[in-house]
């Protein structure tokens, strides 16, 4: 099975919480501020041959010059300039005694560690760049290079940003030598010590990636928060999180399973959740029996809902005869071009059938949806089928199944931060999985009402004479619900319709429409069938960095068109307002937590 790191880090922690179980490991970002600290650094620097021997010569008794220069074999001006760079040190003194007596050397206590290392200390004043952790409110050894600056990390709609743990900024005495000394180059930290902190300036706009993981309480259903910096737990960031209330400030909450999967009932050893967690533990660790192994051998198990997208791109990555994934409804953020690119690649050699529904297509991203059909219509052993009846959550390959609550294809990319215990259950048995593939696929055809592609050769009569289908692919029909298709009437392509929106707008009109993408460079905004885009010079009367500073996505706003380029199927807008219940205008208003352009991996 494939993993990416946030499956990794789902199966690291799975277990972390006793009496809760995980369910999503999501992608966050740390606040962060790289600080300029004014430090007084003491440098450590070999010495000079002649004031090492110097310093040796009087930490073993030797007091005058006259006898120095004796020692060192040196004449008058080589011994003047070795005294005369130890006394500049302060690690000397030649002072005449109280009595006016003949002058001696004496060592200082400097001058005494000086000798013992043969090196110079020189106190310098300097500044040092550090990465300060606004969340624990710590100094780090992250390194610059290592942050997300905070246009980068707001623009990223999958990322939740997690909030700072205070809004004061970083003073002089938040720090401490010994945290600023650990941040110090290895290469460098025994040859300087820290002496003093003396001024400190800040910039916050900075973030740091991190894997936020969220649990359920399993009996009260209250949310707890861990976190994954750095492919470790950090329990520091976790108390952070708890200490300042970060799942009511982020809008977190569990809900409760909407449609049950059914249970497998067939004979045969079932590993309990607590079994299954339990031998994953024992897999991370070095000493343990052998969890995973255990697991890959469970002819059924529990599937934690943090396992689900891992098996999902498994399922694209191995299977070599067949692939039935079945979900109500289809998203961008899971079925992205990517996405569907190594599926359409997958049904050069093996056949793929989706199923979605019900009949509505309400939460169905027609921009996915039309891209699958596409892959489709191109692909030889690939069918997209929808039925009248929401379908059951399944997800066949060839020798497992997996019978669940999860949104195969719908998982990431919902508007509210709600989390459900989406569990499920692994088959892997060869008997159930070709019994469960010709009963789920036989009953995808009969309540079919599109197909769209190629079925498997077995299967294709059964979308044909005596269903709903409006099989769109020639391969797949026979004559006879051919025919039935050709009577209807068909619908304008998507094309045909994106060309006759173009076609009533023009220059000077004003509209609203909601805000359904941000870039760097602007805003796209739906209208209608087609999108038209808010460039960032359009947005205010003053220099924007980044559209999120005055629009959020879903947000609807009031625009005026600047011009319409049929040709390129094009349309630029100017931002006029906002028009949503607050009173406030939109560059004014900050951006509410359950904004769809921070949408996480909700189930």
């Amino acid at each position: 099975m494939s993993r990416d790191i946030f499956a990794d880090a789902a199966r690291r922690h799975a277990h972390a919480l006793p009496g809760h179980t995980l369910l999503a490991a999501e992608p966050c970002a740390i606040p962060a501020s790289v600080l300029t600290v004014d430090v007084l650094v003491e440098q450590s620097e070999d010495l000079e041959a002649g004031q090492k021997y110097t310093l040796r010569a009087l930490l073993g008794g030797i007091d005058t010059v006259e006898d120095l220069q004796l020692f060192l074999g040196l004449n008058d001006g080589d011994t003047g300039r070795a005294v005369a760079g130890l006394l500049l040190a302060e690690y000397i003194t030649y002072q005449p005694p109280a009595d006016g007596g003949l002058r001696r050397l004496q060592l200082l206590p400097a001058g005494q560690e000086a000798a013992r290392d043969a090196q110079l200390r020189r106190p310098m004043s300097t500044t040092m760049p550090v990465v300060y952790d606004r969340l624990t409110g710590t100094v780090t050894d992250w390194r610059r290079n290592s942050l997300r600056r905070s246009n980068q990390a707001k623009a990223d709609p999958g990322r939740l940003l997690l909030p700072p743990a205070s809004s004061m900024p970083v003073r002089v005495v938040d720090l401490s030598l010994a945290a600023l000394t650990s941040t110090l180059d290895p290469r460098s930290r025994d040859g300087a010590r820290l002496l003093g902190i003396s001024g400190v300036i800040e910039n916050r706009n900075f973030y740091h990636d991190a894997i936020l993981l969220v649990f359920t309480d399993d009996e009260t259903r209250q949310i707890r928060l861990g976190v994954d910096v750095d492919g470790k737990w950090s329990e520091p960031h976790t108390a952070a999180l708890e200490n300042i209330g970060a799942v009511e400030r982020l809008r977190l909450s569990a809900a409760p399973v909407e449609h049950p999967h059914a249970p497998v009932t067939d004979p045969g050893k079932r590993l309990s959740k607590a079994e299954v967690l339990a031998l994953q533990a024992a897999g991370d660790d070095p000493d343990g029996d052998g969890g995973n192994a255990a697991l890959n051998q469970a002819a059924i198990r529990w599937l934690g809902v943090y396992e689900h997208p891992a098996w999902l791109d498994a399922a694209l990555a191995t299977s070599r005869r067949r692939l039935i994934i079945s979900s109500p409804q289809i998203r961008t953020a899971v079925a992205s071009s990517r996405w569907i690119r190594a599926l359409e690649n997958l049904a050069r050699t093996v056949d793929v059938t989706i199923v979605w529904g019900p009949g509505d297509t309400d939460g169905t991203d027609q921009e996915a949806l039309d891209a699958l059909h596409a892959a489709a219509r191109r692909a030889n052993r690939l069918a997209v089928v929808r039925v009248a009846t929401t379908p059951a959550k399944m997800l066949i390959s060839d020798s497992y199944y997996i019978t669940t609550n999860f949104n195969w294809l719908s998982f990431r990319g919902e508007p509210s931060r709600i989390y459900r215990p989406d569990d499920g259950e692994l088959v892997q048995d060869q008997a159930l999985t070709d019994r469960a593939y010709d009963t789920y696929l036989t009953e995808a055809c009969a309540h079919a009402v599109e197909v769209v592609g190629t079925l498997p050769a077995k299967y294709r009569a059964e979308a044909g004479p005596g269903s709903d289908a409006t099989q769109t692919n020639q391969h797949l029909a026979p004559s006879s619900g051919t025919e039935r298709a050709a009577r209807r009437p068909t619908a304008p392509s998507r094309a045909e319709r994106r060309r006759a929106a173009l076609s009533k707008l023009e220059a000077g009109q004003t509209i609203a429409g909601p805000v359904k993408r941000l870039t760097p460079f602007g805003a796209f905004v739906t209208l209608g069938e087609i999108d038209g885009l808010i460039h960032i010079s359009q947005m205010a009367d003053r220099r924007v960095e980044h559209p999120s500073e005055v629009v959020n996505v879903g947000e609807t706003v009031t625009v005026q068109i600047l011009d319409v380029d049929i040709a390129r199927e094009r349309v630029s807008l100017s931002l006029k307002a906002a028009t949503s219940a607050s009173s406030e205008p939109s560059r004014a208003r900050p951006k509410s937590p359950a904004s769809p352009s921070k949408t996480r991996r909700s189930r």
